[in-house]
């Protein structure tokens, strides 16, 4: 494994960490909020509000913090899509090790994430619910994506600009 893989997976790992931690104070309280107002569609509300403050502007630091770090990205929207696959995977181990740690269960939203899902099966059928969260995913995959690219351009640009002012 080199440095800089190192580097970037940890990177990835340190925001991931710190996104999930601070899910129960946003999404458990939105959940309580909005369930008696939106019902089944809590879910998908909350999970898209989440992807709008949290992923997207998580992303886009990752990938700042790296072209800032290590130089401008070839692809952004692929850094980008490394740091979320991290992140969904550590999300998706919180909440499998939830059972065997009290601290896991909390950021794996245990208390109020299941009845969410289950009152959306409830009212839509587990076929749309499905079919909405895949769409959420891939909303969730491209909205990071374009988090990237738009991070690249704006500290690309600070960069170049930083430079031009330091030949003067």
């Amino acid at each position: 494994m080199t440095r800089e893989f190192a580097g970037k997976a940890g990177l990835a790992a340190l925001l991931s960490v710190v996104a999930i931690a601070a899910a129960p104070l946003v999404m458990g309280p939105s959940y309580e909020v909005l369930q008696p107002r939106l019902g089944p569609m809590t879910l998908i509300v909350v999970e898209v509000l989440y992807a709008l403050f949290i992923d997207f502007p998580l992303t886009a630091l990752y990938v700042g913090v790296l072209t800032v770090w290590l130089g401008p990205r070839r692809n952004p929207a692929r850094s980008a899509l490394a740091f979320v696959i991290t992140f969904f995977a550590l999300i998706g181990a919180c909440i499998a090790l939830a059972p065997v740690s009290d601290l896991l269960a909390y950021w794996a939203l245990a208390d109020t994430f299941p009845a969410a899902v289950a009152e959306a099966i409830q009212g839509l059928g587990s076929g749309t619910v499905a079919l909405l969260l895949g769409g959420f995913v891939a909303f969730d995959l491209l909205l990071c994506a374009s988090g990237g690219v738009v991070a690249a351009l704006l500290v690309g640009r600070g960069l170049a600009g930083a430079r031009k002012t330091d030949i003067i």
